[in-house]
């Protein structure tokens, strides 16, 4: 089978390619980290923070990161402009990979394509024309052979560029995209005013629970901050101790003591960005809520609490005093993340769809593995519509909180 790679060494050195269309946007694409730099950095300064940002779509992340992947580290930028002025941008990077093809959260063997992979937060539109731009550019990039596979992860389906691509490109390249939940609460408005986003009988009982959890701990309840770089292995310690204590280390959610968590963190710390949180009592660590602040959005990458105070709901009485943090710091926005749960309804104030986009090409490869993809997502969706992925997800909860209390009950 034929090693498959994307240019070679003098390819990847060209000039940008500049195209201008006497009626529409021009368009300029880098696969240099300078260049790639140059382009992310002219759509930053346009200052946007509607809708909500993403913090891997900065330029300050992004390419940084790109360096600690292992395999290709080719990026793909491209920046559409409009009268002269940033009006789209795409940003990803060229790689040979597994497509991420999963039944639920389990995950389907696939062939290797040399794909574009696209960053979450990192394809956008200001207006419809250049959005059908950018639809037309995916097209050519699958026409011309030299991508299998065009991956887009977490789009906004509300966004420009996600309306233009809701029914996709060619009926040969489409897989019909999984679409997920996301809630954010808007901290501050326009004029950087905290927003009161429930009604003032929700906050009274949000402050009796307050009360119950700070006496219970006889006033000795402390919030801890964490920014500065030389403080986030500490912080990493005692929030994968919390996890450890709790289901979520079965399932590998929340803090993990690994490098992909170590590395981004310190990431966001050395750019001013990290934000982690400890709720202390009695100067024990009991909750925790960590992520990076970008472009005026607060992005919650984990939270937990030990499971023995969950009665006080600590993770809650946390995420009330981090709301107020982040109000009084002028921060626009807070994004919980994917998935509907019930906390995020009773605090968010804004719930959207993103989808997880996938086009393929015309090799054998391709064609495969988007009947692979088409199979996986139809028995993923009916798995949700039946309600079994939910009792399937119960199931196995109850079997790890199971296992869990058999290790630590004496015998």
């Amino acid at each position: 089978m034929e090693e498959q790679t994307f240019l070679s060494e003098p390819d990847k050195a060209k000039e940008p390619t500049q195209v201008t269309e006497k009626s529409g946007p021009s368009l300029s694409v880098e696969m240099t980290f300078d260049g790639a730099r140059e382009l992310m950095q002219a759509w930053e300064r346009l200052g946007l923070t509607d809708p909500p940002r993403v913090a891997t779509a900065n330029a300050e992340f992004f390419l940084p990161f790109l360096t600690q992947v292992a395999g290709e580290k080719m990026p793909y930028v491209a920046l559409w402009k409009k009268g002269g002025a940033a009006d789209g941008i795409l940003i990803g990077r060229l790689s040979v990979r597994r497509p991420i093809i999963k039944i639920g959260k389990w995950r389907v063997p696939a062939p290797k394509l040399r794909t574009l992979n696209i960053t979450e937060g990192g394809f956008e539109a200001l207006s419809a024309a250049t959005a059908l731009e950018q639809k037309n550019h995916l097209q050519d990039l699958l026409a011309g052979g030299s991508v299998d596979c065009i991956s887009i992860f977490r789009l906004p389906t509300d966004g420009e560029t996600g309306k233009v691509l809701s029914n996709g490109l060619e009926r040969s390249n489409n897989v019909k995209p999984l679409k997920i939940a996301r809630w954010f609460t808007e901290l501050t408005d326009g004029n950087g005013q905290p927003v009161i986003a429930n009604s003032s009988k929700t906050r009274s009982g949000f402050r009796r629970k307050d009360r119950k959890l700070v006496e219970a701990f006889d006033g000795s309840v402390e919030v801890r901050e964490v920014r500065a770089p030389e403080e986030v292995a500490d912080f990493l310690k005692m929030a994968v101790r919390i996890v450890s204590a709790s289901y979520q280390k079965s399932i590998g959610v929340g803090v993990q003591d690994d490098d992909t968590w170590k590395t981004t963190s310190r990431m966001h710390a050395e750019n001013g960005n990290f934000r982690g949180y400890l709720l202390e009592a009695k100067g024990e660590p009991i909750a925790y809520i960590v992520g990076p602040v970008v472009d005026g959005t607060f992005t919650l990458l984990a939270t937990s609490f030990l499971p023995e105070y969950g009665r006080l709901a600590p993770g809650t009485y946390l995420l009330r005093r981090v709301i107020e943090r982040l109000q009084e710091e002028g921060i626009r926005w807070l994004d919980y993340g994917i998935g509907d749960y019930d906390y995020k309804e009773l605090y968010g104030t804004m719930r959207r769809e993103d989808a997880l986009v996938d086009f393929y090409g015309s090799s054998a490869r391709a064609r495969v593995t988007r009947w692979i993809h088409i199979f996986a997502n139809s028995t993923t969706v009916f798995l949700q519509e039946s309600g079994l992925l939910t009792r399937l997800k119960r199931a196995r909860r109850f079997i790890i909180d199971l296992r869990s209390k058999m290790k630590t009950s004496p015998n």
